[in-house]
């Protein structure tokens, strides 16, 4: 089974953004941008990597040199994951995640790419708690396609019978929101 992971980097980053302060994406996080470090446990996968983006956020596409970048002009995540699943059809599923998740280790996404081949949708579970990556089949194809707004494919996993992988890996219930998540993120290196 061929699957590849789309890497949703179309946000707007407005709870993170402040004056002076620009793309959290592109905020410097334990000594390198945030998306770097998401793009560095993707790639350890050895999974196929698409990165959904702004045509604009240029500095963000100096970042992805080993991804193929899917340009969107997205109104919300499900935009960007129909864009990301329309550019990459030919793939027997794919696995979704977001940019500003950089905590989630390889072997997580390995995992839940694993159970994706006897499972029409999956979703990372820690402790209880849904979170991310989550992976639909060729069979969502047009679904996954058709999505609008902001809520990605919630409605997806809520309508079909998801299969939860439980992982201890809590990267992928982290994400990097706010200034004080970068703060805490930064402080927990040290």
């Amino acid at each position: 089974m061929n699957i590849a992971i789309l890497v949703m980097a179309a946000g707007y980053s407005r709870r993170f953004r402040q004056p002076g302060r620009g793309n959290k994406l592109a905020a410097v996080m334990q000594g390198k941008p945030v998306l770097q470090h998401t793009l560095e446990n993707v790639r350890a996968t050895g999974l196929d990597c698409y990165v959904v983006a702004r045509a604009e956020d240029r500095q963000l596409h100096a970042l992805m040199s080993e991804e193929r970048i899917v340009r969107c002009s997205s109104e919300g995540l499900g935009e960007s994951i129909a864009a990301g699943v329309n550019a990459t059809a030919d793939y027997d599923g794919w696995l979704i995640t977001l940019a500003d998740m950089p905590f989630i280790q390889p072997s997580s996404y390995q995992t839940v790419s694993e159970a994706l081949r006897n499972a029409r949708s999956v979703r990372a579970q820690v402790d209880g708690i849904q979170g991310h990556p989550v992976g639909f089949q060729q069979s969502f194809y047009s679904q996954l396609c058709a999505l609008q707004g902001d809520k990605g494919a919630r409605e997806l996993l809520n309508a079909d019978a998801v299969t939860l992988v439980d992982l201890t890996d809590r990267g992928c219930i982290t994400d990097i929101d706010t200034i004080e998540d970068m703060t805490r993120a930064n402080q927990a290196e040290g």
